[in-house]
């Protein structure tokens, strides 16, 4: 949630500064945006997983869930992170290229 936060009050800024810079933005932020909620429904998926669990349930599908919510939590959702700063980069890098090399 922090990240997607963070993306947004830096679009705001800086996109309405710099319309090309919300445009380079885009892929990133929509990034951000995806893995804030997957992140979410993770949270959703293991609060009830945990719940068949603590009631009883034996199903090895509630453990599979919880480890596969730990895996994304670990290995996936960090991935906000580099979407961040590839963002905040801004789009110098992108509109300095002449129109040519394309």
């Amino acid at each position: 949630k922090k990240k997607l936060q963070d993306g947004t009050m830096w679009l705001m800024q800086n996109g309405m500064a710099n319309p090309d810079n919300a445009g380079a933005a885009s892929t990133d932020y929509l990034h951000i945006f995806g893995l804030t909620a997957l992140a979410y429904l993770w949270a959703q998926m293991a609060k009830a997983a945990q719940a068949r669990i603590d009631a009883g349930d034996t199903d090895p599908f509630y453990v599979t869930k919880l480890q596969t919510g730990r895996y994304f939590v670990e290995r996936i959702l960090p991935d906000a992170e580099s979407h961040l700063v590839k963002m905040k980069t801004g789009a110098d890098v992108l509109m300095d290229m002449p129109a040519e090399a394309f």
